[in-house]
């Protein structure tokens, strides 16, 4: 026979009272130590200045970022204005129910025996409902549609929400976006953690963007490691995979704050494939149609959107930032994580050289958009000696940018690519014929010509055994190459060469085909450059041949300005001018700008060449004052337009003479 125990309790035991306990709260330590966030915390006092119904504020961000502490805070010196301040870490609808189940017992101890966590829950809610002046943190909410029931049904009160997700609070609460602290908050931050002052520390914060877990976690390994900011700031140049996978004694990891919010993301490869990618570039600018090649417009847009969602990135116009410790994370491989394998994160820079090389095919985006930053910290990242040929190609592109603004860093890194060329792809390839071709430009800017012409050379023989004698990269090539050759070589050969090459490219693949007439555009640029200095020897041959190819060359005017079709204009000017036609070719170039200004804009590459010849043509012809002052012009939109490239010293260099008082021309 069984016998069943029962407890009966007195009605008044299972009854909330009313009022709860005096200075009732269970707030977290962490409000202890906390620097900065003026602006955020006013934002909350006028969020939370409503007398009248519920309110509800959610702080949103990185994973980190304080939202946490920033609640905490706010909290801790609100105890005399509201009763009780009660902590819910809400991760799950779980863990909400379980905080709120201890939100009953303590407002009545006496319903801790016997009672389910759902009953206890529903008493804690229906006291919420019925009493006002309380203040609920909900923490580490994971997803809106957990908390949504319990905000609908409260009508007094306040919750302060926290959250890495940005998105789906529209209708639920009002949003605080938070970011990283401002460098002097983070240097006090360290500070106060590692109890002192020491040197290095600005430049650690800097490194660590300023990130408070980052900042306060580092501050604390220093002093518990007995270390000095500094070298902290070596051990994690040289082991970040360690660094950020280390915390104080009691503290959560980087690594492992953000391992949640990716598994989260399970079921949309694509976004994380997105995040290792950009993590190989620089945080800030990162174009979207760089990313075009990741997937269709609507998969990529999704991927951005989530990440975003979960404040893994943030989004803007045309561009997404990522945090610098997001993109150590994202690049540094680990075995036993599924989202960072090593061949994984290998998998992932060599995608990022490839988008990288393939903006750089057309040369005025590598001009926008970031382009040059994402090259040098990826070609960091790289190191000195690359292993694929995408790497190699995009030391290629780096070294290429530096041809005549700083010759011995543009020799340097262009006889890194060729080495590294002919170690990973060897000596017939067409990345190291590239190489080798960038060589010879970075030689012929600094007056090296001799050692030019050899490379150029070989790689004009070189090209038909590459690709075989009459395949169009061959007549596309051989025409660069020949372009490059009147620089350095005997003028006849390179006539004799350029003339062949341009005749058989008609022969094999037909006038209209792009690679002969890329081959006839470039014969027709050499005569018309040669014509432009000496028209008595080369204006007769230079005019048969721009007649004989007035059809390739108007098929090439459309497109964007090159560098064959500068020198194929200016040597027409300047013939012009020779036969007393110097005003015609003036307003030839007036109307080049106004047409090139409607068709590409007033900052494209194509009508910013059209100026510098402008510019150049003028101080040839004698009218320094206004070719000085257009020049001045000029120089200032190239500033306002590549600023953050090379191609401003570069125009620096070009429009020098013009510049200069007192500057005459040749």
């Amino acid at each position: 026979m069984h016998y069943t125990e029962s407890l009966t309790l007195p009605p008044e035991a299972l009854a909330i009272p009313p009022q709860a306990p005096p200075n009732m709260s269970n707030l977290p330590e962490r409000a202890g130590l906390f620097v900065g966030r003026g602006p955020e915390l006013e934002r909350l006092d006028e969020a939370f200045e409503d007398a009248g119904g519920v309110v509800v504020q959610a702080v949103h961000g990185l994973g980190g970022i304080g939202k946490s502490t920033l609640a905490a805070r706010w909290a801790s010196v609100r105890t005399d204005a509201y009763n009780p301040v009660w902590w819910i870490t809400a991760e799950t609808a779980a863990d909400l129910d379980a905080g709120l189940a201890e939100l009953t017992v303590a407002l009545q101890p006496a319903l801790g025996e016997g009672l389910s966590r759902r009953v206890l829950r529903d008493l804690a809610v229906g006291w919420l409902c019925a009493n006002d002046g309380w203040l609920l943190v909900l923490d580490n909410v994971t997803d809106p549609t957990d908390v949504k029931p319990l905000l609908e049904r409260a009508r007094g009160g306040r919750f302060l929400i926290t959250s890495r997700k940005g998105t789906g609070w529209q209708g639920v609460a009002t949003g605080l976006s938070l970011g990283v602290l401002e460098l002097p908050q983070a240097v006090e931050l360290f500070d106060r953690t590692y109890q002192g002052s020491a040197g290095g520390v600005e430049e650690l914060c800097r490194e660590l963007g300023c990130l408070p877990l980052a900042v306060g976690q580092a501050g604390a390994y220093c002093r518990e490691a007995r270390i000095t900011p500094r070298r902290y700031l070596e051990l994690l140049t040289a082991h970040p995979e360690q660094l950020l996978t280390f915390a104080p004694e009691g503290g959560r990891t980087i690594a492992r704050i953000w391992q949640v919010t990716l598994d989260r993301l399970a079921g949309k490869p694509l976004a994380a494939e997105v995040l290792r990618v950009i993590a190989w570039w620089t945080p800030d600018g990162i174009h979207r149609s760089y990313l075009e090649p990741l997937g269709s417009p609507p998969e990529l847009t999704e991927a951005l959107r989530l990440l975003a969602a979960h404040s893994m990135v943030t989004l803007h116009d045309d561009t997404v930032s990522v945090h610098r410790l997001v993109q150590a994370v994202a690049r540094t491989g680990d075995p036993g994580n599924p989202y960072r394998t090593p061949e994984l994160v290998a998998a992932a820079r060599e995608r990022a050289a490839a988008l990288l090389n393939r903006v750089a095919e057309d040369f005025e985006s590598t001009l926008h958009n970031g382009w040059f930053g994402h090259v040098e910290s990826l070609c960091g990242h790289i190191g000195p000696r690359p292993q694929t040929p995408e790497s190699v190609l995009l030391l290629v592109h780096f070294a290429n940018l530096h041809i005549g603004i700083d010759d011995g860093q543009a020799i340097d890194g262009a006889r890194r690519a060729v080495e590294a060329a002919e170690r990973v792809c060897g000596r017939h390839h067409v990345v190291t014929l590239r190489a080798r071709r960038c060589l010879a430009q970075a030689l012929i800017a600094a007056g090296e010509e001799d050692e030019a012409v050899i490379l150029l050379r070989r790689d004009w023989s070189t090209t038909a055994r590459v690709f075989g004698r009459s395949d169009p990269q061959t007549f596309m090539i051989r025409a660069q190459l020949a372009y490059d050759m009147l620089r350095c070589d005997d003028v006849a050969v390179v006539l004799r060469l350029a003339r062949k090459n341009a005749r058989r490219a008609d022969r094999v693949l037909g006038s209209d085909h792009p690679a002969a007439r890329d081959a006839g555009v470039t014969l027709a640029a050499l005569l018309a450059h040669l014509a432009g200095s000496d028209p008595l020897r080369y204006g007769p041959d230079a005019v048969g041949e721009l007649v004989r190819r007035r059809d390739q060359i108007a098929a090439s005017v459309h497109g964007p300005m090159s560098d064959k079709m500068v020198a194929l204009f200016l040597g027409l000017l300047r013939l012009r001018a020779e036969f007393g036609e110097a005003d015609d070719a003036l307003a030839a170039v007036e109307q080049g700008i106004a047409s090139a200004t409607q068709s590409h804009g007033a900052l494209s590459m194509t009508t910013m060449f059209y100026r510098t010849l402008q510019v150049q043509l003028l101080h040839e012809f004698g009218e320094t004052d206004r070719a000085r002052a257009l020049a001045e012009l000029l120089l200032t939109d190239w500033e306002r337009g590549f600023a953050t490239t090379p191609a401003v010293g570069f125009m620096r260099k070009t429009l020098a003479d013009v510049l200069l008082p007192g500057a005459q021309p040749d």
